[in-house]
């Protein structure tokens, strides 16, 4: 036989964590961690080099609330290459830079496909 006691406290317990478990439950899974797609893999290895390099100083930049440009990156104007791979360096900062610039500007587009 169950005593008083003990379907007092089993009634109890539920009033006070049913609200909890309903509120829970409809609440939104959490977001995930937005990430820029990877650089091309046709690009030349300086090109991705500098697309991670630029995706991580707007990251950055943006974190510490600078002002958004990648030109104003020493890694972007003047990169430690031989003269023949900077242009492809440059590039890659520049597009890495802009895709984490325009999430931030538009990040529904991302979304949307």
């Amino acid at each position: 036989m169950v005593n008083r006691k003990t379907v007092a406290m089993v009634l109890g317990l539920a009033l006070v964590w049913a609200p909890a478990v309903v509120m829970l439950a409809q609440q939104d899974p959490p977001a995930a961690v937005w990430e820029p797609a990877p650089a091309p893999p046709n690009w030349s290895q300086p090109a991705r080099d500098g697309y991670q390099a630029g995706v991580d100083a707007a990251l950055k930049d943006i974190a510490a609330g600078r002002s958004l440009n990648p030109d104003r990156h020493e890694a972007c104007r003047h990169p430690d290459l031989p003269s023949e791979q900077r242009a492809d360096f440059r590039m890659g900062f520049r597009r890495g830079y802009r895709a984490v610039v325009e999430h931030r500007l538009h990040p529904d587009r991302d979304r949307d496909g």
